[in-house]
This record gives C-alpha cells, structure tokens and sequence, in this order.
C-alpha cells in the first residue's frame, strides 16, 4: 500500500530520489576527504618542515658545530622534527643539543637508535653512504641538507624527520565525527529534498488538479502562475486555454438551446397543423353528411323529406355553414403561409369601428341585444383596413354569438399608457378559467355556451389572434363582474 501510494505521488518520489542524491553525494564528499587527508596533510608538513629546515641552514651558517646545539633545540621544539646532525666523515656530531639524537659509541662504531625507515630523502646531490650509518623512521620520510659551517671546506649533513604519525590524526578525527557527519548530512538532506521537491511538484500537482476540472468541463477557475520559467507558461497556457474553452462552450450551449427551442416550436407548429387539419376535416365531414343525407333523402322520396323546400332551405343552410368555413380555412392558410399581404396605411380606429358596427347591426337586432359604443376619434393605427376589419369583425360577431337574447354589448376605444386599446365585452355570460388559455385555438369550443349551435366555426379568435400578430398588436380575453371582455392592444403609433 505505501509502495502504491509512492509510485502515484510524484512529490515523494522526488522527496526519496533527492534524498538519496544528497546523501550519495555527502558520503562520497566525506569519502573523498578521508582519503586525501593523509597525503595532503603529509605534503603540507613536508612543505612547512622543508620551510623551516632552509631557515635553520641559514642560521646554522654563522655557527660552529659544537655551539649550534641552541638552535637546533629551538628547532625541534618549534617544528616537532626529530634532527642530527653528521660531520662530513659521516659520524654523529656533538652539538650539545639536549633534544637532538645523539650518538651512542660501542667498539668504535657508530649506532642510531632509531625504528625501521621507508624512504630517505636527500639533498640534491648528496648521498648518505650505508656503511656510515643508517637512519629510519616508520613509514617516514627523512630529508637531508647540506650545512656549511666557517673554516670547513666540507659540509655537514642536517637529517630532520617530520613528525608524522602512521595513523594520521586528522583521518582519525574525522572518522570520530562521521556520526555526527552523517546525522546532520540525514537532516540537511531531508530539509533541503522536503524543500526541493515541494517547490517542484507543488505547480505540476496544482496543473494536474486543474486538468482534472477541466476533464469535468469546469472552467470557473484560474491559475495565476506567475513564475517565469516552463511551468509558468504552462499555467498561463491552461488560463488562456480554459477561457476559449469556456466561451466556446457557452456558444455551444447557446446554440444548443436555441436549436432545442427551434425544434420544440417545430414540433409545435406540426403539432399545431396536424390538429387544425384534423379539427378542420372534422368540421367539414358533418355538414357533408348532414347535406348528403338531406339531398339523399329528398331524391328517394322518404316522407320525411317530401316537404323539398323546407329541406332545401337547411341544405342551403348547412352550404352557407360550409362556405364560411371553408372561406375561413383559405384565409388561415394564407395568414401562415404569408401569402396574405399586410398592406399598411393609417387608419382612424373609430370609424374602423363604426363600419363594423353597421355590417353587424341586423345580428345585433335579431338577437336583441342591446350596443353601446364610446369610441375616442382621432386614434390612429397602421394596418390593412380589410384584414383588420375582418380581426375586430370576429371580436364583435363573438361577442354577439356567444351572449344571450337581450344582453348588453359594449365597445370602446381610447389610449392607454401611450398605446391605441380597443376593448369588446358582453355581458350576461362567463367563460371557465380553465378554458380562457385555449381560447385562440383553432376549432377550441367550451362546453356549453360555446358549442356548435350559436353557428361558430371554431376560427374566428384564431384568425383574429394571427390577424393582430401580424400588426404587431396582442388580444386578451378575461371574465368581468357582468361578463367578458376582449381588449386589443395595439402598439405605440
């Protein structure tokens, strides 16, 4: 489980590589170190020693060899070195020093108590003889110089060896602090990779989460890198990419919707057709059958319809009823298909009104109803003076139909809030709020008064509807406390 959680975290993954780089890199360094320390440490004795060694040589120029035992003491004490001093016959010389190595005489032979040497170095052309005597040191390296000392034709031989121990002690107190080394390396490593790898993946991991919204089609965001490098183009690459997208998308949407509108209002439209097509054959096929029985009827002869005239005149009736419908169908159609042409020109609604009016005088008289009229002259509308007429027609002749013997119709026009408004209202009847929405509907009858017998064909307000629309005009109709009334809003002249 932590394996998984490792290989799908890059920021661990990066924290443990650092980690291990930092401290490869620590244990090499300090490897490193251990290493030439030795080497290092012996050149820079031998440089020093060789140093002071010239210095003595110089001071030893102005002495004897039994008086310079002072300043080789001095020596030793300041430089640690081991020192003797051979005359040119090759034997130890007394000095009188207290510090340096002395000679030991036993059967007339010379003896350096000395450990076991590895190498002896020598001035530029001497040569230490091995017959005269033998000088080592362990793992050390001698040096030998030549001094000159006033009145000696031949010079001495200067031996120094440096104080360098086998086991160096810098090497030592190294490997003392390697696990100190190491603890401060382990936590050195861990800060600096925690910080490292936190700076690196902390905008890649930023850009993964956003690439994951943007998967999800969510472009609400933005990610404001303001570094200057790679991963800050990047950054503003995806803020620039996820605004296109975002706009493209809102485009997409809209156009989306809109196609949606447009193919619900088509489908409402052959909604809408194939029910006026079909409320249309409906109406058509009741009067057919009524007149082909009627005609059927009188041509055989059956009592009943022996009376011809009588039955002749309902035939006429019922013809009558057909044309108008018929009449009204053509003028539907040619309202949809815009074959009927608006043919506008200002028109006083008023005296619109008052031929109405007239045509629908004897309606008015046979059904006793009663017509009052306030009509404002002077309000102008744009609009075709017959397809008007003929909307306004149909608002009275309902109003008419649709109300019982003897009731009370009024009609007004005047201006309200700047606009042209024309009201119709009958009284004595009121229409269902169930049924108010479906009024403008084509063949739309309410149970009741609004049915076939007041001679209707289902048309008028949906002729009349289509009529306003195309002068830019809205009809209502709504119940009133005496009846109903159809207000016609006409726009701003």
């Amino acid at each position: 489980m932590r394996q998984k959680k490792i290989s799908e975290s890059l920021t661990a993954r990066i924290f443990l590589m650092t980690v291990f780089i930092l401290l490869c890199a620590g244990g090499i360094t300090f490897g490193l170190i251990a290493w030439a320390t030795p080497s290092t440490y012996t050149s820079v004795v031998n440089d020093e020693l060789a140093r002071q060694v010239s210095s003595l040589t110089d001071r030893l120029f102005g002495t004897s060899p039994e008086d310079c035992g002072a300043l080789l003491d001095e020596f030793i004490r300041t430089s640690g070195a081991s020192v003797m001093l051979l005359g040119p016959d090759g034997q130890p010389v007394d000095t009188g020093s207290r510090l340096a190595i002395q000679s030991v005489y036993e059967d007339d032979s010379v003896v350096v108590t000395a450990t076991k040497i590895s190498s002896v170095t020598c001035a530029p052309g001497q040569a230490l003889t091995e017959s005269a005597v033998t000088v080592t040191m362990s793992e050390e390296s001698t040096m030998v110089t030549d001094v000159w000392f006033p009145g000696s034709d031949d010079p001495y031989a200067l031996y120094v060896t440096p104080p360098v121990k086998a086991e160096n002690l810098a090497v030592r107190a190294l490997v003392q602090m390697a696990p100190w080394l190491l603890l401060v390396l382990l936590v050195f490593s861990l800060l600096c990779s925690l910080v490292y790898s936190r700076y690196i993946t902390r905008p890649i991991v930023r850009l993964s989460g956003i690439a994951g919204r943007m998967a999800e089609l969510d472009f609400q965001w933005e990610c404001g890198e303001s570094r200057r490098d790679e991963i800050g183009r990047l950054g503003r690459s995806l803020d620039q990419m996820a605004r296109r997208l975002s706009s493209a998308l809102t485009e997409l949407e809209a156009a989306n919707h809109a196609l949606r509108g447009e193919m619900e209002q088509e489908r409402e439209l052959e909604r809408q057709r194939t029910a006026f097509f079909s409320a249309a054959s409906h109406e058509l096929k009741t009067p057919v059958t009524i007149l082909k029985g009627q005609l059927s009827g009188m041509l055989e002869g059956v009592d009943v319809y022996r009376d011809r005239d009588k039955y002749l005149l309902r035939s006429l009736q019922v013809t009558g009823r057909m044309e108008k419908l018929i009449q009204e169908l053509l003028a539907v159609s040619r309202m949809e298909t815009g074959a009927a042409d608006v043919h506008g020109e200002s028109l006083d609604l008023a005296v619109l009104m008052e031929r109405q009016i007239s045509l629908y005088a004897d309606l008015l008289e046979q059904r006793e109803q009663r017509l009052t009229a306030s009509l404002t002259p002077g309000i102008s509308v744009f609009g075709d003076p017959a397809l008007l007429g003929k909307a306004v027609g149909n608002l009275l002749s309902n109003a008419s139909l649709y109300s019982p013997q003897g009731a009370d119709i009024r009609i007004w026009c005047g201006i309200q809030q700047n606009r042209p408004v024309l009201t119709v209202e009958n009284t004595g009847v009121h229409i269902s709020e169930a049924a108010l929405p479906h009024l403008f509907e084509a063949f739309y009858r309410e149970e009741g008064s609004r049915n076939r017998s007041t001679g209707g064909s289902g048309l008028g307000l949906y002729l009349a509807r289509m009529i306003l629309e195309r002068h830019g005009a809205s009809c209502e109709i709504q119940n009133t406390e005496q009846g109903v009334m159809a207000s016609v809003y006409f726009p701003e002249s």
